[in-house]
Protein backbone atom coordinates (compact mmCIF):
# COMPACT_ATOMS: atom_id res chain seq x y z
CA UNK A 1 0.00 0.00 0.00
CA UNK A 2 1.71 3.66 -0.94
CA UNK A 3 1.21 6.92 -0.17
CA UNK A 4 -0.23 9.16 -2.28
CA UNK A 5 0.49 12.90 -1.24
CA UNK A 6 -1.10 16.34 -1.95
CA UNK A 7 -1.38 19.46 -0.25
CA UNK A 8 -2.66 23.06 -1.31
CA UNK A 9 -2.43 26.35 0.99
CA UNK A 10 -4.72 29.71 0.75
CA UNK A 11 -6.39 31.97 2.84
CA UNK A 12 -9.84 32.41 5.27
CA UNK A 13 -10.70 35.97 6.30
CA UNK A 14 -10.31 36.07 10.58
CA UNK A 15 -12.94 35.97 12.40
CA UNK A 16 -13.88 37.85 16.09
CA UNK A 17 -10.69 38.42 18.58
CA UNK A 18 -9.34 34.69 19.02
CA UNK A 19 -9.39 33.64 14.74
CA UNK A 20 -7.84 30.52 15.15
CA UNK A 21 -10.04 29.43 17.79
CA UNK A 22 -13.08 30.29 16.41
CA UNK A 23 -12.28 28.16 13.22
CA UNK A 24 -10.99 25.16 15.04
CA UNK A 25 -14.54 25.16 16.79
CA UNK A 26 -16.45 25.29 13.68
CA UNK A 27 -14.05 22.65 12.00
CA UNK A 28 -14.96 20.15 14.99
CA UNK A 29 -18.58 21.05 15.16
CA UNK A 30 -18.90 20.25 11.70
CA UNK A 31 -17.54 16.46 12.00
CA UNK A 32 -19.54 16.01 14.82
CA UNK A 33 -22.86 16.81 12.58
CA UNK A 34 -21.53 15.13 9.86
CA UNK A 35 -20.00 12.32 11.37
CA UNK A 36 -18.74 10.36 8.45
CA UNK A 37 -15.16 11.60 9.90
CA UNK A 38 -12.66 12.04 12.57
CA UNK A 39 -11.21 14.66 13.81
CA UNK A 40 -8.11 15.49 16.37
CA UNK A 41 -6.97 18.80 17.64
CA UNK A 42 -3.19 18.25 17.53
CA UNK A 43 -3.04 21.63 19.92
CA UNK A 44 -1.92 24.93 19.15
CA UNK A 45 1.58 27.06 19.24
CA UNK A 46 2.92 30.46 19.83
CA UNK A 47 6.33 31.56 17.65
CA UNK A 48 6.66 35.13 18.23
CA UNK A 49 4.34 37.22 16.38
CA UNK A 50 2.02 34.32 15.30
CA UNK A 51 0.14 31.48 16.38
CA UNK A 52 -0.75 28.16 15.09
CA UNK A 53 -3.25 25.03 15.63
CA UNK A 54 -3.25 21.81 13.71
CA UNK A 55 -5.52 19.67 13.11
CA UNK A 56 -6.11 15.80 12.19
CA UNK A 57 -8.72 14.17 9.84
CA UNK A 58 -9.33 10.70 8.53
CA UNK A 59 -12.29 9.15 6.30
CA UNK A 60 -12.53 6.41 3.51
CA UNK A 61 -14.54 5.65 0.96
CA UNK A 62 -17.30 4.02 2.73
CA UNK A 63 -15.99 0.76 0.67
CA UNK A 64 -13.16 -0.21 2.16
CA UNK A 65 -11.45 0.68 -1.26
CA UNK A 66 -8.89 3.51 0.43
CA UNK A 67 -8.15 5.69 3.39
CA UNK A 68 -7.49 9.54 3.77
CA UNK A 69 -5.57 11.33 5.86
CA UNK A 70 -5.92 14.92 6.38
CA UNK A 71 -3.37 17.30 8.17
CA UNK A 72 -4.90 20.90 8.26
CA UNK A 73 -2.72 23.71 9.88
CA UNK A 74 -3.67 27.26 10.41
CA UNK A 75 -1.53 30.34 11.03
CA UNK A 76 -2.21 33.82 12.07
CA UNK A 77 0.08 36.49 12.89
CA UNK A 78 -0.78 39.52 14.69
CA UNK A 79 -2.69 42.56 12.92
CA UNK A 80 -3.52 40.75 9.64
CA UNK A 81 -7.15 40.49 8.42
CA UNK A 82 -6.37 36.86 7.20
CA UNK A 83 -5.72 33.66 8.64
CA UNK A 84 -2.99 31.34 6.20
CA UNK A 85 -3.60 27.81 6.46
CA UNK A 86 -2.51 24.36 4.52
CA UNK A 87 -3.72 21.31 3.76
CA UNK A 88 -1.55 18.67 2.96
CA UNK A 89 -3.34 15.26 2.70
CA UNK A 90 -2.82 11.37 2.09
CA UNK A 91 -4.66 8.56 -0.12
CA UNK A 92 -3.73 4.70 0.24
CA UNK A 93 -4.29 4.77 -3.76
CA UNK A 94 -3.57 7.49 -6.40
CA UNK A 95 -5.68 10.50 -6.47
CA UNK A 96 -8.54 11.04 -9.14
CA UNK A 97 -10.37 13.45 -9.75
CA UNK A 98 -13.57 11.46 -9.29
CA UNK A 99 -12.43 11.52 -5.30
CA UNK A 100 -13.80 14.13 -3.25
CA UNK A 101 -11.72 16.57 -2.35
CA UNK A 102 -10.36 16.86 1.02
CA UNK A 103 -11.16 20.52 1.20
CA UNK A 104 -14.85 20.22 0.79
CA UNK A 105 -15.00 16.94 2.84
CA UNK A 106 -13.67 18.77 6.22
CA UNK A 107 -15.68 21.87 5.37
CA UNK A 108 -12.62 24.41 4.46
CA UNK A 109 -14.73 25.67 1.74
CA UNK A 110 -17.91 26.86 4.45
CA UNK A 111 -15.20 28.63 6.19
CA UNK A 112 -14.75 31.21 3.50
CA UNK A 113 -11.20 29.99 2.27
CA UNK A 114 -9.87 30.94 -0.82
CA UNK A 115 -6.42 29.66 -2.83
CA UNK A 116 -3.37 31.16 -2.69
CA UNK A 117 -4.25 33.12 -5.88
CA UNK A 118 -7.12 34.41 -3.84
CA UNK A 119 -9.77 32.40 -5.68
CA UNK A 120 -12.47 31.62 -3.73
CA UNK A 121 -12.85 27.63 -3.19
CA UNK A 122 -16.23 27.36 -2.56
CA UNK A 123 -17.58 27.78 -6.17
CA UNK A 124 -16.86 24.64 -8.62
CA UNK A 125 -17.22 26.25 -11.37
CA UNK A 126 -17.37 29.94 -12.11
CA UNK A 127 -20.31 30.88 -14.98
CA UNK A 128 -19.02 33.93 -16.63
CA UNK A 129 -21.09 34.27 -19.57
CA UNK A 130 -23.22 37.61 -20.62
CA UNK A 131 -21.28 39.69 -18.23
CA UNK A 132 -20.95 43.04 -19.41
CA UNK A 133 -17.65 44.99 -20.81
CA UNK A 134 -16.66 46.77 -17.64
CA UNK A 135 -16.81 43.03 -15.70
CA UNK A 136 -15.33 41.59 -18.84
CA UNK A 137 -12.50 44.35 -18.17
CA UNK A 138 -11.70 44.20 -15.16
CA UNK A 139 -12.35 40.34 -14.47
CA UNK A 140 -9.95 38.96 -17.15
CA UNK A 141 -6.98 41.86 -16.01
CA UNK A 142 -7.22 39.73 -12.54
CA UNK A 143 -7.09 36.49 -14.01
CA UNK A 144 -4.81 37.22 -17.06
CA UNK A 145 -2.25 38.54 -14.11
CA UNK A 146 -2.97 35.68 -11.70
CA UNK A 147 -2.41 33.04 -14.64
CA UNK A 148 1.26 34.02 -15.17
CA UNK A 149 2.05 34.85 -11.82
CA UNK A 150 4.94 32.69 -10.08
CA UNK A 151 3.10 32.53 -7.35
CA UNK A 152 0.34 30.34 -8.09
CA UNK A 153 -0.01 27.37 -6.42
CA UNK A 154 -3.63 25.98 -7.92
CA UNK A 155 -4.65 25.36 -11.66
CA UNK A 156 -7.23 26.86 -13.20
CA UNK A 157 -9.32 25.65 -16.46
CA UNK A 158 -11.36 28.23 -18.71
CA UNK A 159 -13.72 26.52 -20.61
CA UNK A 160 -14.46 28.63 -23.34
CA UNK A 161 -17.39 25.76 -24.80
CA UNK A 162 -19.03 23.02 -22.47
CA UNK A 163 -17.65 19.82 -22.63
CA UNK A 164 -19.66 17.22 -22.73
CA UNK A 165 -19.51 15.85 -19.48
CA UNK A 166 -19.82 18.11 -17.15
CA UNK A 167 -16.22 19.27 -15.33
CA UNK A 168 -16.03 20.51 -11.94
CA UNK A 169 -12.60 21.35 -11.01
CA UNK A 170 -11.33 20.06 -7.76
CA UNK A 171 -12.22 22.85 -4.68
CA UNK A 172 -8.19 24.14 -3.67
CA UNK A 173 -6.49 23.05 -6.14
CA UNK A 174 -8.35 23.38 -9.46
CA UNK A 175 -10.71 26.09 -10.52
CA UNK A 176 -12.93 26.13 -13.22
CA UNK A 177 -14.08 29.32 -15.62
CA UNK A 178 -16.99 29.02 -17.72
CA UNK A 179 -17.03 31.53 -20.38
CA UNK A 180 -17.91 33.26 -23.54
CA UNK A 181 -16.63 34.21 -26.41
CA UNK A 182 -16.19 37.87 -25.35
CA UNK A 183 -14.64 37.40 -22.49
CA UNK A 184 -12.05 34.61 -23.65
CA UNK A 185 -11.02 37.69 -26.60
CA UNK A 186 -11.07 39.95 -24.09
CA UNK A 187 -8.98 37.52 -21.57
CA UNK A 188 -6.66 36.51 -24.17
CA UNK A 189 -5.65 40.24 -24.55
CA UNK A 190 -4.33 40.28 -21.24
CA UNK A 191 -2.48 36.48 -21.66
CA UNK A 192 1.28 36.67 -23.49
CA UNK A 193 1.23 34.89 -26.60
CA UNK A 194 1.83 31.27 -26.33
CA UNK A 195 -0.99 31.27 -23.52
CA UNK A 196 -4.41 32.21 -25.20
CA UNK A 197 -7.06 30.69 -24.76
CA UNK A 198 -8.54 28.28 -27.99
CA UNK A 199 -12.18 28.19 -28.19
CA UNK A 200 -12.41 24.90 -26.68
CA UNK A 201 -10.67 24.40 -23.54
CA UNK A 202 -7.41 25.49 -22.08
CA UNK A 203 -5.74 24.08 -17.90
CA UNK A 204 -3.16 25.94 -16.66
CA UNK A 205 -1.32 24.52 -13.89
CA UNK A 206 0.71 26.16 -11.61
CA UNK A 207 4.47 26.41 -12.06
CA UNK A 208 5.18 24.96 -9.35
CA UNK A 209 3.72 21.28 -10.56
CA UNK A 210 6.10 22.13 -14.05
CA UNK A 211 3.39 20.44 -16.01
CA UNK A 212 2.83 22.14 -19.32
CA UNK A 213 -0.73 23.56 -20.29
CA UNK A 214 -3.16 20.86 -21.31
CA UNK A 215 -5.21 22.56 -24.50
CA UNK A 216 -8.43 21.43 -25.91
CA UNK A 217 -9.63 22.55 -29.44
CA UNK A 218 -12.24 19.64 -30.36
CA UNK A 219 -15.73 20.44 -30.33
CA UNK A 220 -17.34 19.67 -28.94
CA UNK A 221 -14.87 19.77 -25.36
CA UNK A 222 -14.13 16.18 -24.37
CA UNK A 223 -15.00 15.88 -20.52
CA UNK A 224 -13.06 12.34 -20.22
CA UNK A 225 -9.90 14.12 -21.44
CA UNK A 226 -10.39 16.79 -18.95
CA UNK A 227 -11.34 14.73 -16.04
CA UNK A 228 -7.40 12.81 -17.19
CA UNK A 229 -5.51 16.32 -17.23
CA UNK A 230 -6.99 17.41 -13.86
CA UNK A 231 -6.07 13.58 -12.80
CA UNK A 232 -2.70 14.07 -13.92
CA UNK A 233 -2.30 17.13 -12.61
CA UNK A 234 -3.75 16.20 -8.90
CA UNK A 235 -1.48 13.08 -9.02
CA UNK A 236 1.70 15.14 -9.82
CA UNK A 237 1.74 17.29 -6.94
CA UNK A 238 2.44 14.46 -4.52
CA UNK A 239 5.63 14.85 -6.34
CA UNK A 240 6.13 18.97 -5.88
CA UNK A 241 7.49 20.31 -2.59
CA UNK A 242 5.65 22.31 0.11
CA UNK A 243 5.55 25.73 0.00
CA UNK A 244 9.37 27.32 1.22
CA UNK A 245 6.54 29.42 3.81
CA UNK A 246 5.35 26.11 4.78
CA UNK A 247 8.27 23.68 4.77
CA UNK A 248 9.75 25.40 7.72
CA UNK A 249 7.39 24.68 10.22
CA UNK A 250 8.35 21.53 11.93
CA UNK A 251 4.80 20.10 12.44
CA UNK A 252 3.98 20.19 8.68
CA UNK A 253 7.08 18.69 7.72
CA UNK A 254 7.43 16.16 9.78
CA UNK A 255 3.42 15.03 9.25
CA UNK A 256 3.72 15.61 5.58
CA UNK A 257 7.50 13.10 5.70
CA UNK A 258 6.38 10.17 7.95
CA UNK A 259 3.32 7.62 6.51
CA UNK A 260 0.27 8.39 8.75
CA UNK A 261 -0.99 5.73 7.78
CA UNK A 262 1.92 4.05 10.13
CA UNK A 263 1.11 3.90 14.15
CA UNK A 264 3.64 6.00 15.96
CA UNK A 265 5.79 4.43 18.02
CA UNK A 266 5.18 4.50 21.35
CA UNK A 267 7.54 3.88 24.27
CA UNK A 268 6.34 1.87 27.20
CA UNK A 269 3.57 3.21 29.03
CA UNK A 270 4.40 3.68 32.88
CA UNK A 271 0.79 3.26 33.99
CA UNK A 272 0.17 0.34 32.10
CA UNK A 273 3.37 -1.28 33.16
CA UNK A 274 2.23 -0.58 36.52
CA UNK A 275 -0.64 -2.02 36.24
CA UNK A 276 0.66 -4.99 34.22
CA UNK A 277 2.96 -6.04 37.22
CA UNK A 278 0.10 -5.86 39.77
CA UNK A 279 -1.62 -8.11 37.68
CA UNK A 280 1.49 -10.32 37.38
CA UNK A 281 1.75 -10.52 40.82
CA UNK A 282 -1.75 -11.03 41.39
CA UNK A 283 -2.57 -13.78 38.80
CA UNK A 284 0.74 -15.78 40.80
CA UNK A 285 -0.75 -15.09 44.19
CA UNK A 286 -3.87 -16.23 42.30
CA UNK A 287 -2.03 -19.75 41.23
CA UNK A 288 -0.68 -20.08 44.88
CA UNK A 289 -4.00 -20.10 45.90
CA UNK A 290 -5.68 -22.24 43.56
CA UNK A 291 -3.31 -25.17 44.02
CA UNK A 292 -3.33 -24.76 48.05
CA UNK A 293 -7.63 -25.14 46.96
CA UNK A 294 -6.72 -27.74 45.38
CA UNK A 295 -4.99 -30.06 47.51
CA UNK A 296 -7.44 -29.15 50.21
CA UNK A 297 -10.37 -30.06 47.59
CA UNK A 298 -8.10 -33.59 47.17
CA UNK A 299 -8.34 -34.62 50.90
CA UNK A 300 -11.80 -33.39 51.43
CA UNK A 301 -12.40 -35.75 48.15
CA UNK A 302 -10.26 -38.30 50.14
CA UNK A 303 -12.20 -38.05 53.55
CA UNK A 304 -15.08 -37.94 51.89
CA UNK A 305 -14.74 -41.23 50.12
CA UNK A 306 -14.04 -42.54 53.22
CA UNK A 307 -16.56 -41.66 55.09
CA UNK A 308 -18.81 -42.91 52.09
CA UNK A 309 -17.35 -46.14 52.79
CA UNK A 310 -18.55 -45.92 56.68
CA UNK A 311 -21.66 -44.86 55.86
CA UNK A 312 -22.10 -48.22 53.50
CA UNK A 313 -20.60 -50.06 56.32
CA UNK A 314 -22.75 -49.10 59.02
CA UNK A 315 -25.99 -49.26 56.06
CA UNK A 316 -25.04 -52.53 56.01
CA UNK A 317 -24.93 -53.24 59.63
CA UNK A 318 -28.03 -51.73 60.33
CA UNK A 319 -29.82 -53.49 57.39
CA UNK A 320 -28.64 -56.76 59.17
CA UNK A 321 -29.84 -55.82 62.72
CA UNK A 322 -33.08 -54.45 61.41
CA UNK A 323 -33.65 -57.78 59.47
CA UNK A 324 -33.16 -59.74 63.07
CA UNK A 325 -34.85 -57.25 65.70
CA UNK A 326 -37.69 -55.46 63.84
CA UNK A 327 -39.60 -58.86 64.11
CA UNK A 328 -38.87 -58.74 67.44
CA UNK A 329 -39.06 -55.15 68.47
CA UNK A 330 -42.68 -55.39 67.13
CA UNK A 331 -43.77 -57.96 69.44
CA UNK A 332 -41.90 -55.81 72.41
CA UNK A 333 -43.88 -52.65 70.85
CA UNK A 334 -47.54 -54.41 70.73
CA UNK A 335 -46.70 -56.10 74.32
CA UNK A 336 -45.76 -52.51 75.99
CA UNK A 337 -48.93 -51.25 74.29
CA UNK A 338 -50.70 -53.71 75.74
CA UNK A 339 -49.53 -52.85 79.47
CA UNK A 340 -49.61 -48.95 78.47
CA UNK A 341 -53.91 -49.70 78.30
CA UNK A 342 -53.71 -51.88 81.17
CA UNK A 343 -51.99 -49.62 83.37
CA UNK A 344 -54.74 -46.93 81.95
CA UNK A 345 -57.60 -48.99 82.79
CA UNK A 346 -56.02 -49.21 86.12
CA UNK A 347 -55.48 -45.91 86.61
CA UNK A 348 -59.04 -45.02 85.45
CA UNK A 349 -60.08 -47.53 87.99
CA UNK A 350 -58.05 -46.12 90.57
CA UNK A 351 -59.69 -42.46 90.13
CA UNK A 352 -62.63 -44.11 90.36
CA UNK A 353 -61.92 -45.75 93.70
CA UNK A 354 -60.17 -42.17 94.53
CA UNK A 355 -63.09 -40.27 94.14
CA UNK A 356 -65.73 -43.14 95.88
CA UNK A 357 -63.61 -42.68 99.00
CA UNK A 358 -63.68 -38.73 98.62
CA UNK A 359 -67.40 -39.35 98.57
CA UNK A 360 -67.55 -41.80 101.32
CA UNK A 361 -65.14 -39.96 103.39
CA UNK A 362 -67.83 -36.68 102.38
CA UNK A 363 -70.70 -38.15 103.66
CA UNK A 364 -69.19 -39.75 106.45
CA UNK A 365 -67.67 -36.30 107.72
CA UNK A 366 -71.43 -34.54 107.25
CA UNK A 367 -73.36 -37.49 109.36
CA UNK A 368 -70.11 -37.25 111.57
CA UNK A 369 -71.20 -33.36 111.82
CA UNK A 370 -75.14 -33.93 112.51
CA UNK A 371 -74.57 -36.81 115.16
CA UNK A 372 -77.50 -38.39 116.75
CA UNK A 373 -79.57 -35.96 114.19
CA UNK A 374 -83.14 -37.94 113.86
CA UNK A 375 -83.63 -36.05 110.57
CA UNK A 376 -80.29 -37.30 108.96
CA UNK A 377 -81.63 -40.33 107.93
CA UNK A 378 -84.64 -38.71 106.32
CA UNK A 379 -82.61 -36.24 104.17
CA UNK A 380 -80.66 -39.17 102.80
CA UNK A 381 -83.64 -41.03 101.70
CA UNK A 382 -84.83 -38.20 99.87
CA UNK A 383 -81.37 -37.95 97.88
CA UNK A 384 -81.65 -38.54 94.08
CA UNK A 385 -80.29 -41.32 93.13
CA UNK A 386 -76.17 -41.01 92.49
CA UNK A 387 -76.49 -42.70 89.12
CA UNK A 388 -78.26 -40.72 85.88
CA UNK A 389 -78.52 -42.23 82.44
CA UNK A 390 -78.20 -38.65 81.28
CA UNK A 391 -76.19 -35.06 82.04
CA UNK A 392 -80.11 -33.39 81.12
CA UNK A 393 -81.22 -35.71 84.18
CA UNK A 394 -78.43 -34.67 86.47
CA UNK A 395 -78.41 -31.28 85.65
CA UNK A 396 -82.85 -31.06 86.93
CA UNK A 397 -81.71 -33.16 89.77
CA UNK A 398 -79.19 -30.47 90.66
CA UNK A 399 -81.58 -27.87 90.11
CA UNK A 400 -84.58 -29.39 92.06
CA UNK A 401 -82.11 -30.58 95.61
CA UNK A 402 -79.27 -28.44 95.59
CA UNK A 403 -80.89 -24.84 96.49
CA UNK A 404 -77.64 -22.91 97.05
CA UNK A 405 -76.49 -23.52 93.15
CA UNK A 406 -77.97 -21.88 90.44
CA UNK A 407 -77.48 -23.62 86.99
CA UNK A 408 -77.94 -21.29 84.47
CA UNK A 409 -75.88 -23.41 81.94
CA UNK A 410 -76.75 -24.60 78.67
CA UNK A 411 -77.72 -28.59 78.75
CA UNK A 412 -77.25 -28.74 74.69
CA UNK A 413 -73.06 -29.04 75.37
CA UNK A 414 -73.29 -32.03 77.96
CA UNK A 415 -75.83 -33.71 76.20
CA UNK A 416 -73.06 -34.48 73.89
CA UNK A 417 -70.80 -36.00 76.24
CA UNK A 418 -73.45 -38.72 76.98
CA UNK A 419 -71.90 -40.17 73.67
CA UNK A 420 -68.80 -40.84 75.19
CA UNK A 421 -67.83 -44.00 76.61
CA UNK A 422 -66.82 -42.53 79.79
CA UNK A 423 -69.92 -40.70 80.53
CA UNK A 424 -70.89 -42.37 83.33
CA UNK A 425 -68.12 -41.66 84.88
CA UNK A 426 -67.96 -37.91 84.00
CA UNK A 427 -71.71 -37.84 85.40
CA UNK A 428 -70.82 -38.86 88.73
CA UNK A 429 -67.65 -36.59 88.85
CA UNK A 430 -69.97 -34.15 87.65
CA UNK A 431 -73.11 -35.02 90.53
CA UNK A 432 -69.97 -34.78 93.01
CA UNK A 433 -68.75 -31.24 91.83
CA UNK A 434 -72.55 -29.95 92.22
CA UNK A 435 -72.90 -31.24 95.97
CA UNK A 436 -69.77 -30.11 97.21
CA UNK A 437 -70.38 -26.57 95.75
CA UNK A 438 -73.45 -26.63 96.92
CA UNK A 439 -72.17 -27.98 100.56
CA UNK A 440 -69.45 -24.91 100.21
CA UNK A 441 -72.00 -22.71 99.51
CA UNK A 442 -74.49 -23.92 102.64
CA UNK A 443 -71.77 -23.73 104.96
CA UNK A 444 -70.34 -19.79 103.97
CA UNK A 445 -73.85 -19.01 103.93
CA UNK A 446 -74.78 -19.98 107.21
CA UNK A 447 -71.21 -18.53 109.11
CA UNK A 448 -71.84 -15.67 107.15
CA UNK A 449 -75.60 -15.31 108.04
CA UNK A 450 -74.80 -16.49 112.03
CA UNK A 451 -72.36 -12.54 111.93
CA UNK A 452 -69.40 -15.16 112.33
CA UNK A 453 -65.72 -15.30 110.31
CA UNK A 454 -65.79 -18.45 107.80
CA UNK A 455 -62.27 -18.74 108.91
CA UNK A 456 -59.26 -19.57 105.73
CA UNK A 457 -61.28 -23.28 105.47
CA UNK A 458 -64.19 -21.38 103.94
CA UNK A 459 -62.21 -18.94 101.89
CA UNK A 460 -63.50 -20.86 98.57
CA UNK A 461 -64.05 -23.74 97.28
CA UNK A 462 -60.65 -24.83 96.94
CA UNK A 463 -59.85 -24.24 100.64
CA UNK A 464 -63.35 -26.49 101.26
CA UNK A 465 -61.94 -29.39 99.00
CA UNK A 466 -58.45 -29.29 100.91
CA UNK A 467 -59.09 -29.04 104.22
CA UNK A 468 -61.60 -32.16 103.61
CA UNK A 469 -64.60 -30.24 105.14
CA UNK A 470 -68.36 -32.28 105.88
CA UNK A 471 -70.08 -31.99 101.87
CA UNK A 472 -66.72 -32.73 99.61
CA UNK A 473 -67.12 -35.08 97.48
CA UNK A 474 -63.96 -34.12 95.18
CA UNK A 475 -60.16 -33.76 95.03
CA UNK A 476 -58.49 -30.17 95.47
CA UNK A 477 -56.37 -31.26 92.87
CA UNK A 478 -58.90 -31.01 89.77
CA UNK A 479 -60.48 -27.16 90.96
CA UNK A 480 -58.82 -24.03 89.27
CA UNK A 481 -60.46 -20.63 90.80
CA UNK A 482 -58.86 -18.81 87.81
CA UNK A 483 -58.02 -19.29 84.20
CA UNK A 484 -54.32 -18.42 83.01
CA UNK A 485 -53.57 -14.78 81.98
CA UNK A 486 -53.62 -15.57 78.29
CA UNK A 487 -57.13 -17.23 78.47
CA UNK A 488 -58.20 -14.04 80.92
CA UNK A 489 -56.48 -11.25 79.13
CA UNK A 490 -57.85 -12.55 75.66
CA UNK A 491 -61.33 -10.89 74.86
CA UNK A 492 -62.32 -13.23 72.51
CA UNK A 493 -61.52 -16.41 75.43
CA UNK A 494 -63.03 -14.40 78.14
CA UNK A 495 -66.15 -14.14 75.92
CA UNK A 496 -66.00 -17.79 76.10
CA UNK A 497 -66.42 -17.99 79.47
CA UNK A 498 -68.71 -15.42 80.00
CA UNK A 499 -72.57 -16.83 81.15
CA UNK A 500 -75.73 -15.75 82.50
CA UNK A 501 -76.01 -14.58 86.25
CA UNK A 502 -78.87 -12.87 87.83
CA UNK A 503 -79.38 -9.06 87.86
CA UNK A 504 -78.76 -9.17 91.06
CA UNK A 505 -75.46 -10.53 90.81
CA UNK A 506 -74.56 -8.55 87.75
CA UNK A 507 -76.96 -5.66 86.41
CA UNK A 508 -75.60 -6.42 83.13
CA UNK A 509 -77.44 -10.10 83.32
CA UNK A 510 -73.49 -11.90 82.37
CA UNK A 511 -70.11 -12.09 83.91
CA UNK A 512 -66.98 -13.69 83.48
CA UNK A 513 -66.81 -17.46 85.29
CA UNK A 514 -62.47 -18.44 85.00
CA UNK A 515 -63.56 -20.87 88.36
CA UNK A 516 -64.32 -24.40 86.93
CA UNK A 517 -63.42 -27.97 87.81
CA UNK A 518 -61.87 -30.52 85.37
CA UNK A 519 -64.01 -33.87 84.94
CA UNK A 520 -61.18 -34.87 83.27
CA UNK A 521 -57.82 -33.76 83.10
CA UNK A 522 -55.88 -34.82 80.26
CA UNK A 523 -57.63 -36.59 77.54
CA UNK A 524 -59.97 -34.86 75.12
CA UNK A 525 -63.12 -33.98 75.54
CA UNK A 526 -61.70 -32.64 78.93
CA UNK A 527 -65.26 -31.96 80.04
CA UNK A 528 -65.05 -29.10 82.82
CA UNK A 529 -67.36 -27.12 84.87
CA UNK A 530 -67.51 -23.44 85.41
CA UNK A 531 -68.65 -21.98 88.41
CA UNK A 532 -68.62 -18.33 89.69
CA UNK A 533 -68.65 -17.78 93.47
CA UNK A 534 -71.23 -15.23 94.60
CA UNK A 535 -72.07 -16.28 98.53
CA UNK A 536 -70.58 -13.04 99.97
CA UNK A 537 -73.54 -11.15 98.10
CA UNK A 538 -76.19 -13.54 97.28
CA UNK A 539 -75.71 -16.66 99.17
CA UNK A 540 -75.21 -18.57 95.81
CA UNK A 541 -72.99 -20.24 93.61
CA UNK A 542 -73.46 -20.13 89.64
CA UNK A 543 -72.95 -22.71 87.39
CA UNK A 544 -72.55 -21.37 83.90
CA UNK A 545 -71.11 -24.48 81.88
CA UNK A 546 -70.69 -27.85 81.82
CA UNK A 547 -68.95 -29.45 78.40
CA UNK A 548 -66.19 -30.48 76.91
CA UNK A 549 -63.39 -28.45 77.06
CA UNK A 550 -63.45 -24.15 75.93
CA UNK A 551 -61.42 -23.13 73.59
CA UNK A 552 -57.60 -21.89 74.62
CA UNK A 553 -54.82 -19.98 72.67
CA UNK A 554 -53.56 -23.43 71.89
CA UNK A 555 -56.89 -25.72 70.87
CA UNK A 556 -58.51 -22.74 68.81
Amino acid sequence: MGVHRIWHHGLVPTEGKRPLDALRSRLISRQRQHDDYSVTDLGSSDDGGSRRCDLEFAYGDGEGRYSVQVFLSLCYRAGEDRVTWLLAAACTRPWRSCHVAPAHRIGLEELGASGHDEIPIETPVLAMRGWSREECDHLADLLGEALVAPWRTSAVLVLAEPPTVPVSGWPGLVNVFDVDDRFRRTLNRNLPLGCAVPAGARLYPPPCDQLPDFVETASPVSGEALEGAITQLIQARGRTPLPEEWAEVASVRAWYAADPFVAPDRGPDAELTGKLGRAERELAEARRVITILRKKAKAHAEERDRHACEVKALRGRLEDVSATDVVCLRKQLAQLQEEVDDYARAFEETEAERDELRRVNGLLAGRLARHHDADDEVAAAGRPPEEFPSFAELIAAATASLKHLAITADPAPAAILDHHPKAAAWRRKAWDALRTLDAYAGARTSSLGAGQDPGPELSDVLAFARTGQPGSLISANIIALAESDTVTTNERLRQARTFRVAPRTNPAGRDYFGAHIALERFKAPAPRLHFLDDTDRTGTVYVGYLGAHLPTSKTN
